[in-house]
């Protein structure tokens, strides 16, 4: 086979891995969410439990990229493109992490505290699972400008995250009984809000790739 024709199947057979990766994580978000709204544990437990997926999905593409640097001595472009791969399913898997987060919440606060809270936690994860999509897209198509765009959603995010802070300290202040709950829920709250910095850095990564420069798209 060619070279470049062959390249060019090597890097389809990542970029299929790099899309179910995505899916699973899109997935993880979902069914966290899901079961945060309906305090369902055994639905939290599958997402926890699923965690390894996309570590594996991960680990498969940091493979595949690393042996046709190795192979193939991709040059310029190229090289430029698998790096940024590499470094995009490290933020991905990051995010994955925060899905499992959100699941643990299920076990760690009750329904009744955590339900003062589930618009805050429902409007910032559709919001960060909408910014992962959006990126991948952006990722898929190799369109700096998308991802541009979609960095900065991550504006609205961190105001979200402010606010539901706030409401989280005022409850610890009126119920010092529910601290410890609070703080887990101050630490969920704290996750949700780095998922839009994950989704940021990898909209940075496909700028360079598409580039050559790093470039800061929020500051």
């Amino acid at each position: 086979m060619e070279t470049r024709q062959r390249f060019s199947h090597q890097m389809a057979d990542v970029y299929q891995v790099l899309l179910r990766m995505g899916a699973l994580v899109e997935e993880a978000l979902y069914k966290a969410l899901t079961a945060a709204k309906l305090h369902d544990k055994e639905l939290a437990d599958e997402v926890i439990n699923k965690d390894y997926l996309i570590n594996e999905c991960q680990y498969q593409i940091e493979d595949k990229c690393t042996l046709i640097i190795a192979t193939e001595q991709p040059v310029a472009s190229d090289l430029r493109e698998l790096i940024t791969l590499i470094k995009i399913v490290s933020d991905l898997e990051r995010i994955g992490d925060h899905a499992r987060h959100l699941a643990k919440i299920v076990h760690s606060v009750r329904e009744s505290l955590l339900l003062k809270f589930l618009p805050n936690i429902i409007e910032m994860t559709e919001h960060g699972i909408q910014m992962v999509h959006l990126s991948l897209n952006a990722l898929v198509n190799k369109d700096s400008q998308q991802a541009t765009v979609v960095a900065k959603m991550d504006a609205h995010l961190d105001h979200m995250h402010e606010q539901c802070f706030l409401k989280i300290v005022a409850v610890m202040k009126e119920s010092p009984e529910q601290v410890e709950e609070g703080t887990s829920l101050i630490f969920l709250n704290r996750f949700l809000e780095r998922l839009g910095d994950h989704v940021t850095n990898i909209c940075e990564w496909i700028v360079y790739a598409r580039t050559g420069k790093h470039t800061e798209l929020n500051d």
